[in-house]
């Protein structure tokens, strides 16, 4: 349960927002309390200083009043203040301060003594304060006693007398401890509405999450075309809103494109599977020579050939897909396209076709044996359509501080509305050279993919005269710290 609800945003964001409140409400409680204390004392300390004038006036008028063992004149002692005012206590103060709000008159008492400590007279005077001699400390002066029981207002008399008025504490304590009492109980009423209040304000926060949340849940129920409705959501959630539904687009775009290269995968391999079973139910069908036979198994072997084919370019495409993954290396461009130049040799002489290669050294950041497949794919396709006794050329150079690497063929050409379908799987330009050549229509998506794992990319131009020239560009150069320059991702 408890973990539950501490994995739940809504709660944690209740509870975070209540425990902040409720320190906020305990720290403006704490300054109040100490507050009110404070004017509560002030209240007291007005009152004494007032009580000690009076008593201060008798003695000028009336000394002999203060003989006695006790202050024998009452009738001349203030009244109460709040007894006095017309000043009625409102609701807020009697559930603040009841005991404030009582009726019982100001708790005092008062004190006369000659200087050298001898107590002429005495009014409900405690005790401790005649144990005390607290006048000796300082006159003219309002404190508290070292007990912190009473509270004190001294002052020099008429005739070397000292007077004395003060009050005990104890009430004050009650009344603070009654303030406390509210500050708790309120602060305990308060809790319960305040978390449902900030529960229903984050429900309603969280409402556009919600919908986002229920939007996700029917594209995983099969409705692929879902997107969020970015009219409904808050403006701190549109650049969220706007991120997702680029983000549903481009995976819808891939599981299309993914499902039709499933289909095009399935496409090409039945073609020379359902070859093949003509074959054998034709060869079941009826006797045949040694002859008849044997162009049977030689027609069954080329199309395994063009399965075999078909087999190593997926595996070669898959690899090409994750080689920005793959380990990266420095290496020199030069033998690279040197050696893919003498694998397609044989190739070429087939065709009588010339390969011309203008190479020189070049550092790059690559795997080697995919740098090898993009070049041996491109001449392999230059050579393809080149006509018979054409030439192919391979030329390194740099351009803008990048390495870049032609090839040019001086061919049928291609089209320049299909000059990005020639990048596409399964694409051909010439679906009749399929049975002539083999050919796949995925050399090109390779070369492009393995590229663009390295950072780099692979383009078409037009040959002057007619032909295609596949650019091979490969990420700016970066200074390395001998000096020399490298291109890489």
């Amino acid at each position: 349960m408890v973990s539950s609800v501490l994995r739940s945003l809504r709660w944690r964001a209740t509870i975070s927002m209540a425990l902040f409140l409720i320190a906020i409400a305990i720290a403006i409680r704490s300054v109040n309390y100490e507050v009110t204390r404070e004017i509560l004392i002030r209240d007291i300390d007005t009152q004494l200083w007032t009580r000690l004038g009076a008593l201060e006036t008798r003695q000028q008028f009336a000394p002999e009043t203060l003989l006695g063992p006790d202050l024998t004149l009452p009738e001349l002692a203030l009244p109460d203040v709040r007894a006095a005012s017309d000043l009625q206590p409102s609701v807020a103060m009697r559930l603040l301060i009841p005991s404030a709000v009582s009726g019982r008159p100001f708790p005092w008492f008062a004190g006369v003594w000659r200087v050298d400590g001898a107590l002429l007279g005495a009014l409900r005077l405690p005790e401790e304060v005649l144990q005390q001699a607290p006048w000796r400390d300082a006159l003219e002066h309002i404190r508290t006693t070292a007990d912190g029981k009473a509270r004190l207002a001294t002052c020099r008399g008429s005739d070397g007398t000292v007077l004395l008025v003060g009050t005990p504490l104890e009430p004050l304590a009650q009344a603070m401890r009654e303030v406390l009492w509210f500050y708790v109980w309120t602060v305990a009423l308060a809790i319960p509405p305040m978390a449902l209040a900030m529960w229903w304000i984050l429900s309603r926060m969280m409402m556009p999450l919600a919908r986002i949340s229920r939007t996700a849940a029917t594209i995983a129920a099969g409705d692929f075309a879902a997107r969020i409705d970015l009219t409904e959501a808050d403006s701190e959630l549109v650049g969220m809103a706007t991120t997702l539904n680029a983000m549903l687009d481009r995976l819808e775009a891939i599981r299309i494109s993914q499902a039709r290269f499933n289909a095009d995968v399935a496409h090409e391999i039945l073609n020379p599977i359902h070859g093949i079973l003509l074959q054998a139910d034709l060869s079941q069908q009826r006797p045949r020579t040694t002859d008849e036979l044997a162009r049977t198994v030689e027609h069954c072997r080329t199309l395994a050939l063009r399965i075999q084919k078909l087999s190593e370019a997926l595996l070669a495409l898959s690899k090409a897909e994750s080689a920005a993954d793959g380990p990266l290396a420095r290496l020199d461009l030069e033998p690279i396209v040197e050696e893919a130049a003498t694998q397609v040799e044989s190739l070429a002489q087939a065709r009588q076709v010339t390969i011309e290669v203008d190479s020189q050294s070049a550092l790059v950041v690559g795997n080697a044996d995919l740098l090898h497949q993009v070049f041996v794919n491109l001449l392999a396709n230059g050579i393809e359509y080149s006509p018979v006794g054409g030439r192919v050329e391979i030329v390194m150079a740099r351009a803008g501080g990048r390495v870049v690497v032609r090839v040019t063929d001086h061919g049928e050409g291609i089209p320049a509305d299909r000059a990005e379908q020639v990048f596409e799987r399964f694409f051909r330009e010439n679906s009749s050279r399929v049975t002539a050549t083999g050919g796949h229509g995925l050399g090109l998506a390779i070369c492009r993919s393995i590229m663009r794992g390295h950072g780099g990319d692979v383009i078409w131009h037009p040959t002057p005269g007619g032909g295609a020239t596949f650019e091979v560009q490969f990420p700016g150069a970066k200074v390395t710290a001998d000096g020399s320059h490298v291109n890489g991702p």
